[in-house]
Parts: structure tokens; sequence; C-alpha cells
């Protein structure tokens, strides 16, 4: 029982440590590819000085701490998401090794974990820059569709599938594709001739036709009322103390959300699809079913 307790341990510790890693590569990839910079060369470098970053000041977790978020080259302040990111990946992969110490499941493991990182990747660079670059969302979609054809445990409850059944899940993640993205983009249709102007772009219908490629259309519809809902609890309460904190100050800010404003829709259309990946999948598609059922 020790044994088994201890090997349990160490699994969830090696998540958390490859999570990290992964994490470190997420934020390389969000600053440089909306840039058009190589995610490979040149290696690691300070975006202030230029100097390249050797390996002992680039541990994951570790060095922003022991740099008290300081450059160690020069006095460039390493943004504080950089170690969140990397927290969060840990986070995740450690609770994803949790689960496969208990089933054994690489399968499982590995998808998970690759969703994960691209629905952060994705929520991280269209918050930074409002860009969902399309090797994310469009290529992510693809990747999800082909999986799904290779592993028709992504949708269906097997352990020997048939040809068939290798056909059924590919067509389940491509019908998911097609009906989140095709939803999606009528919402914004509509609410573009309603308000007269564009209301959600492009890279958001892609981002749902992928993760509906990986969740199938219950976890694509789940998405966009997620979203919605979930951008809706944050956004207003930090309008209302924008709003507090400017009556008592004379001071106006740029960076202000107003009523009317571009606010990226795709983190939490991510976060949305995250719930849904790791945790809510079970309890939506029960909805969902006794939802057909009475129909």
């Amino acid at each position: 029982m020790s044994d088994l307790y201890l090997n349990s341990n160490f699994i969830v510790c090696m998540g958390f440590i490859v999570g990290g890693v992964f994490g470190s590569f997420l934020n390389v990839c969000a600053y440089r590819i909306p840039i058009g910079k190589s995610v490979i060369t040149p290696p690691s470098h300070c975006p202030n000085c230029g100097v390249n970053i050797p390996w002992y000041r680039n541990l994951p977790f570790f060095t922003w701490i022991i740099q008290r978020g300081v450059a160690g080259c020069c006095s460039f302040k390493i943004p504080f998401r950089y170690w969140f990111v990397e927290l969060m990946m840990g986070l995740f992969f450690a609770y994803f090794a949790y689960l496969y110490s208990k089933d054994s499941d690489l399968f499982s493991l590995v998808i998970r974990a690759s969703f994960t990182w691209l629905m952060l990747v994705v929520a991280v660079t269209d918050f930074e820059t409002m860009i969902i670059p399309d090797r994310f969302s469009a290529g992510g979609a693809f990747a999800g569709v082909l999986l799904s054809f290779y592993f028709p445990a992504m949708h269906l409850e097997i352990y020997n599938p048939s040809p068939w059944e290798h056909f059924s899940s590919g067509m389940e993640s491509v019908s998911g594709m097609l009906i989140g993205s095709a939803l999606l983009y009528w919402i914004g249709a509509t609410a573009q001739i309603i308000i007269g102007r564009e209301a959600l772009g492009e890279g958001d219908v892609k981002l749902l036709g992928c993760i509906g490629a990986f969740c199938g259309w219950q976890g694509a519809i789940f998405a966009i009322f997620g979203g919605a809902l979930l951008g809706t609890a944050l956004i207003l309460p930090v309008m209302f103390f924008q709003r507090l904190k400017a009556s008592q100050s004379s001071e106006s800010s740029h960076s202000k959300i107003e009523w009317g404003g571009e606010i990226p829709f795709g983190p939490f259309l991510a976060f949305a699809g995250l719930i849904y990946h790791v945790y809510a999948s079970v309890y939506v598609d029960l909805w969902f079913n006794s939802f057909q059922s009475n129909f």
C-alpha cells in the first residue's frame, strides 16, 4: 500500500514539473507567434536588452520567485503572467497525472493535457493581443477531428472499437466542429445586424469549431453559453469597480472596460471548453440526453 502511495505521489509530482515546462513553452508561444517570430530560434532571450537567458535562469516556477519578477540581465520586470501560467499548467498536469495513477489511461492523459495546453495558450494570446492564431483554432480543430477518427474513445465509451466506430467517432467530431462554429457564426451575425457593427471575430468562430472537434456538439454549445456567463460574471464587477474608482478620482484611464468596447471572447470560450472537458461533460451530456429523450 505504501509503495502504491509513493508511486502515485511521484507521478503527480512529475506531472506538476512537466506541466511547468509546457507552461514555460506556452509563454514563449503566446509572446512570439502573434508577432510572427519562430518559437525555436533564437533561444530564450530578454525582450528588453536581448541577452540570451541561461538555463539556470529559465526554470519554471522558481526563476520568477528567486529573481522577484526581475530579469537577471537588466531591470526588466517579468510579467506575473509568466509565473501564473506555469503554475496553472503544473496544477492541471498534476491533476491529470493523478487521474492516470488511478486508472492508467495514458490516452486520456495525453488528450486532456493537449486540449488544456491548447485552450490556455488561446486564452493568453487572445487576452493580450486580441488575436487567435489559426494554428491554434483551425489547426486545433483539424487535429481534434483526426484524433477522433483514430481514438474513438474521445466520443464513444468503447475499448475495442470496430472500423464503423472509428468512423462514427470521427463524424461526431466533425458535427461538433460544424455545429459549434455555425451556431456561433449566426449568433455573431445576428448581433452585428442588431448593433450595427462586428460583434464576434472569425477567430472566435474557428476556436469554437476546435472545441466542438474535441468535445462534440454538446461541449461546443456549453462553451458558447458557459463562456457568455463567465464573461458576464467577471466583466460586470470590473466595470462596477472602475466606475466606483473613477467617481473618486479625476484621472481617466484608456484601459478601462466600457459598454460597447472590444473585449476578447476567446478566453471565456476557452475556459468554458476546459470546464466541460475536464469536469462537467458527464453532467452536461446527461442533461442533453434527458432533454432529447423528451422529444
